[in-house]
């Protein structure tokens, strides 16, 4: 009796050593992982402080007390990381800011019909584009470059429009048929942001663009690329681009804003208040 008492002791000195000892790697583990985050910190590499410390809560999820170090480590790291990232989002949107400034004495507004948005166009583009084969860029209010395209007193069932330089070209994406609006023998169409997505940007670093042709279904029609024509194609995409750097920079900024103040509630709440005597 005594020997087999005697061994599940034993046993159980043994097991206790081994947790003991294995609760020991882990801490040490642990620590080594807060003492990466805060090197991480220090060298101002704070995706880099948090990745290590999401490390530490996946490998070692009973460490509380390394994991509860850890969360004030990750506040510090969202702090500094917000701030970083408040001040680049700045700098864009100082640029972006300057650009419009410098862009919109060069735009003018149009309202739309009662109940729709307007759009902006370059100052010396005529509203209407009825009455000729030719295509204008525009941007909405909300500051997205889109396209107007006319085909005067034909029926090419539209669908894209392509633009070349030399052997370099660009098409936008085709359109449905339903979106084409035919009066009088003419056909009409908006192509959306999406459609022309590529075009504006190709136009931009293609200043020698010559050539335009509406293509449809059932036939082409060729624009007159004249040098004014395709410096507003291109003002109207910058402009939309500005616009757009602006909106997105100022969303930017709120979301690390937020961020920023979370991240210093908490570590508000790590430090102890001192009360005066």
């Amino acid at each position: 009796m005594f020997n087999a008492t005697s061994k599940i002791l034993t046993v159980i000195a043994v097991m206790a050593a081994m947790l003991c000892s294995c609760s020991d790697k882990e801490r040490a583990g642990a620590d080594e992982l807060l003492a990466d985050s805060r090197a991480a910190i220090e060298s101002r590499q704070f995706y880099q402080a948090i990745t290590i410390l999401d490390t530490l809560n996946a490998r070692y999820p009973k460490q509380t007390e390394a994991r509860r170090e850890g969360l004030m480590l990750r506040a510090s790291a969202m702090e500094g990381l917000a701030m970083d990232s408040i001040a680049a989002g700045d700098a864009i949107l100082a640029a972006a800011t300057m650009e419009l400034e410098t862009l919109q004495p060069q735009m003018k507004h149009v309202a739309g019909p009662a109940g729709l948005e307007g759009y902006w166009l370059p100052a010396k583009t005529p509203e209407q584009i009825m009455g000729s084969t030719t295509v204008q860029g525009r941007v909405s209010d909300d500051g997205y470059f889109y396209i107007v395209a006319n085909v005067q007193g034909r029926a090419i069932g539209l669908t894209t429009i392509a633009l070349s330089d030399g052997g370099d070209s660009v098409e936008s994406q085709p359109i449905s048929p339903m979106r084409v609006v035919k009066v009088e023998g003419s056909e009409t169409a908006s192509f959306s942001p999406e459609d022309v997505e590529a075009v504006g940007a190709w136009l931009e670093t293609h200043p020698g663009a010559s050539k335009l042709v509406l293509k449809g279904s059932k036939g082409k029609a060729d624009v007159k690329l004249t040098p004014a024509l395709r410096d507003e194609l291109t003002l109207t995409y910058k402009y939309a681009r500005a616009m757009q750097a602006r909106r997105l920079a100022a969303v930017h900024r709120e979301k690390y804003e937020r961020m920023l103040a979370a991240a210093r509630d908490q570590l508000a709440n790590f430090t102890p208040v001192t009360e005066e005597k």
